[in-house]
């Protein structure tokens, strides 16, 4: 039997109200926990005003929202075939000749197409919020200090600009407003073989609006007399947005504009690994919330009730969820330490939850 479009609006309508119930709760009970620990950690600043807390609990409220989702499509799946289960519904549904796979299939359309949604329209929203958290924390002293102060030995950078290689430290950085102040620069440039070309050294040096503006410079090439000059302006695609972007978290960076980091991090020696993995996750995504309702399927429509025990497979089912979950970010950590490939790091969980999900309920479908 084809089932109904009445039927298949009625699953959707009411996983769709469980899913933004059990949303609604989750973030509620994060930003209550979230709110607790700023107002923790701003005790001690007297600067920094309830009115502050509120704001910064509400800009990181939608990063968290990647992170619950899982959680959501899992407990709310439960909560809808659950009620199905105990008021009969399923046993008319089933009786009526619809398989299971028929009356979860719109389930799972409707799940990918959240997953969709939150990866391309809300992401961007999330990532534009956390950025502006973290620079509440910056400005109230609540985080580390500034990415650029790395070490006592500098900053290095390194560009590609057609056939030239430009290798550039500073001993000494500061940031002032817009530009990005240097003492003690050295520029060095190569062809594409590697092969020397010129050396740049210069007293100061001041990145802004993509270019380098150097004072007292002396310039050194191969079989030329070393020369002085006491201002040289050299181009560059680096800026300091771009520099603090990959010191930043990739959860501040939007979906749409993360390839043209990772992109710019490879042409600039930075390890573009932590924007990779972040960005593969975010595909991975929809696929990973598809494996939470295959998993509160397999736990849930159990349409004999005599043989009783629904609170206890409802509760394996929250377990199976989390597992999954748990797995997942270990298997994140591994490839954000370059452990395992990037692929495995991303697609395993689900590519290993899903087909073990199908087989659980082909089996019991069709015994």
């Amino acid at each position: 039997m084809v089932m109904t479009p009445t039927i298949t609006k009625y699953m959707i309508r009411h996983f769709l109200l469980s899913f933004f119930a059990v949303l609604f709760f989750l973030l509620a009970i994060t930003f209550l926990f979230d709110f607790i620990e700023l107002m923790r950690r701003t005790a001690s600043r007297p600067n920094v005003s309830i009115e502050y807390v509120i704001q910064m609990t509400a800009l990181k409220l939608p990063s968290m929202i990647h992170h619950l989702l899982p959680f959501v499509v899992l407990i709310s799946s439960l909560l809808v075939f659950w009620r199905l289960t105990k008021s009969h519904e399923l046993i008319v549904i089933r009786a009526a000749g619809v398989s299971v796979w028929q009356f979860i299939a719109p389930l799972l359309i409707v799940t990918f197409l959240i997953g969709i949604l939150n990866i391309t329209a809300f992401n961007p929203l999330a990532a534009a919020t956390f950025k502006n958290y973290e620079r509440l924390e910056d400005k109230f002293g609540m985080s580390s200090p500034n990415p650029l102060n790395i070490s006592n030995q500098g900053l290095w950078l390194k560009e590609t600009k057609q056939n030239t290689q430009y290798i550039i430290h500073a001993e000494k950085i500061k940031q002032k407003e817009k530009s990005l102040q240097m003492d003690d620069m050295s520029i060095f440039e190569t062809d594409q073989n590697d092969r020397f070309q010129r050396r740049i050294e210069a007293q100061k040096g001041t990145l802004k609006n993509n270019i380098f503006y150097l004072d007292n410079a002396w310039i050194m090439e191969v079989g030329k007399p070393a020369k002085f000059t006491e201002k040289l302006e050299i181009e560059t695609a680096l800026s300091l947005d771009k520099i603090q972007d990959n010191f930043s978290s990739p959860e501040t960076v939007s979906f749409w504009t993360l390839p043209d980091f990772i992109k710019f991090f490879e042409q600039t020696g930075f390890s573009p690994l932590k924007h990779q993995l972040h960005w593969y996750s975010l595909f991975a995504s929809p696929f990973l919330l598809c494996s939470m309702l295959l998993i509160a399927a397999v736990f849930s429509l159990n349409t004999n009730q005599r043989q009783g025990g629904i609170l206890i497979q409802t509760a394996m089912g929250i377990s199976v969820g989390f597992f999954l979950f748990f797995i997942s970010k270990i298997s994140y950590a591994l490839g954000a330490s370059a452990s395992i490939p990037l692929f495995l790091a991303v697609w395993s969980p689900s590519l290993i939850a899903i087909p073990l999900c199908l087989f659980a309920l082909i089996h019991r479908e069709d015994g």
